[in-house]
């Protein structure tokens, strides 16, 4: 049972990564297999005058929820309706690009597609089973040949979008070249004006002594700065930028200036130099070049969908994804409007409810966002998000009674939600409600029990799972095996 199971999950997962893994590169994860549902061919929007339907939509949307509850994401209600939107972007932006590439009237080889095609169904033990597996997805041959030949054309337009895109030999140099730093760090804090001079003068007084000849380390040894060493540092490196400037304006041995940044003053040294020369660098070259004209390519072609986004014409025919496109646009009083519209038309709708909350407070109307919540939770009792962002809301409002009730019914309705009692652990600790935390402090206690048992359960089964493969092969092993001869009788004289 659990063999036959595997192995139809290994096809079905094999077709989604062969025939997607170019589609994700260049439109961000689209689920183009659709499907079909009641009001599939409902509008929720237009792209230039195209439609977008819901089954397209709903189909995007499970997509990303598959996604999301992959990596351990709880995906509830008001979680819902922002990937719902998110799912509309996937959804835009795959339109615009197929747009583009009939405009730009972008071909593809019907010999690669054959050749991709091909390599899929090589994949699968015999013909029957890429057959079988095609029918327990709802797909046919001639859906994964179209998918196979969608995602080449994108790929096509991709590199015919970005075809100029080149590397030049000093963006490969720059790329390459590091400092190896260390540093002095005398922490400040910014809010604190008198602290902050504070901190200036002390950095300012060890950079003398160090260029009067005194070592990191006896600097350090005083307590008024922490040594640390910051390793190889490139120009792409995530420290603050003004370290990185800074770093790269020294000569090898050299100490900085004190450096301001967001907690404190930082002095630098210039332990060692790579430099883009010598046989190292020829060594790498090829490969990080390559991997440059990649991220160049890679930005020019984001650059380009954003033009493409900037210059069309979307109209958004559903209520709550117009309203969430004005409250990702900035747009607070217009999303009110909008929420306030759909709500009208679907008053018992407690994500609405929940999403007008969100606005509201936004907007500084701290006693309307919490109106609004408990709407949401009058319409809808079950959900413990609605309770979490009442109980968020009430507590911006120093109501921690109240804020405290919404919280544990969140933490009845979801009993076992790992990440529900973490938040609600750590926000006790921060409200000071020690007696609440405890209870809580709990609860983990007994979530981390039951996974643990879980994660026993779940190694059983893979074992006998385990085991009971290892017998069929055992068992196919001595099938195949050629009888053995009798062993020749002794000649007669």
């Amino acid at each position: 049972m659990f063999e036959a199971l595997r192995r139809s999950t290994k096809w079905i997962v094999l077709i989604v990564v062969i025939t997607f893994v170019g589609t994700l590169v260049y439109v961000g994860g689209v689920n183009l297999w659709g499907g079909g549902s009641a009001g599939a061919t409902a509008v929720v929007a237009e792209v230039n005058g195209e439609p977008l339907q819901a089954a397209q939509l709903n189909s995007q949307l499970a997509y990303r929820i598959d996604l999301l509850q992959a990596q351990g994401a709880r995906v509830g209600g008001l979680t819902r309706e922002a990937v719902r939107y998110d799912a509309l972007q996937d959804l835009v932006l795959y339109q615009l690009q197929q747009q583009a590439a009939k405009a730009m009237k972008v071909a593809v080889d019907p010999a690669e597609v054959d050749q991709q095609v091909d390599a899929i169904r090589a994949q699968f033990p015999d013909r029957e089973t890429y057959r079988s597996t095609l029918r327990q997805m709802g797909l046919n041959e001639t859906h994964v040949r179209r998918q196979v030949e969608e995602s080449l054309r994108l790929r096509n337009l991709r590199e015919q979008v970005t075809a100029q895109v080149e590397v030049s030999d000093e963006e490969v140099a720059r790329a390459y070249e590091a400092v190896h730093l260390r540093q002095l760090f005398i922490e400040a804090d910014r809010d604190d004006a008198e602290g902050w001079r504070e901190a200036r003068a002390t950095a300012e007084a060890l950079r003398e002594r160090l260029a009067a000849g005194a070592t990191f380390a006896e600097v350090a040894a005083d307590g008024e700065a922490v040594e640390s060493d910051l390793g190889w540092v490139t120009r792409a490196s995530t420290l603050p930028a003004a370290l990185v400037e800074a770093g790269f304006q020294l000569a090898e041995g050299e100490i900085s200036p004190p450096v301001e940044t967001a907690n404190g003053f930082r002095i630098l040294q210039a332990v060692a130099w790579r430099r883009a020369e010598g046989e190292a660098f020829e060594a790498e070259r090829e490969q990080l070049e390559a991997q440059l004209l990649a991220q160049k390519r890679q930005e020019a072609y984001q650059a380009w969908l954003r033009e493409r986004q900037e210059e069309a014409q979307l109209v958004i025919h559903d209520p709550t994804l117009r309203a969430l496109h004005h409250l990702a646009e900035g747009e607070l009083e217009a999303a009110e409007e909008a929420f306030r519209q759909a709500i009208a038309s679907d008053p018992q709708n407690p994500y609405l409810h929940g999403l007008l909350a969100q606005v509201l407070n936004r907007q500084g109307d701290q006693e309307g966002a919490i109106v609004a919540a408990q709407q949401a939770v009058a319409t809808f009792d079950r959900d413990p998000d609605l309770y979490l962002l009442l109980g968020n809301l009430l507590r911006e409002a120093d109501r921690d009674d109240e804020a405290v009730a919404a919280y544990q019914k969140a933490s009845e309705l979801s009993p076992y939600d790992l990440t529900l009692h973490l938040n609600l652990y750590g926000t006790y600790l921060q409200m000071g409600r020690e007696e609440e935390a405890a209870q809580v402090r709990a609860r983990l206690q007994e979530i981390q029990e039951l996974l643990q048992r879980r994660q026993a359960l779940q190694e059983e089964l893979e074992a006998e799972a385990s085991e009971e493969q290892a017998g069929a092969e055992a068992s196919s092993q001595a099938g195949e095996a050629p009888e053995a001869e009798p062993e020749a009788e002794a000649a007669q004289p």
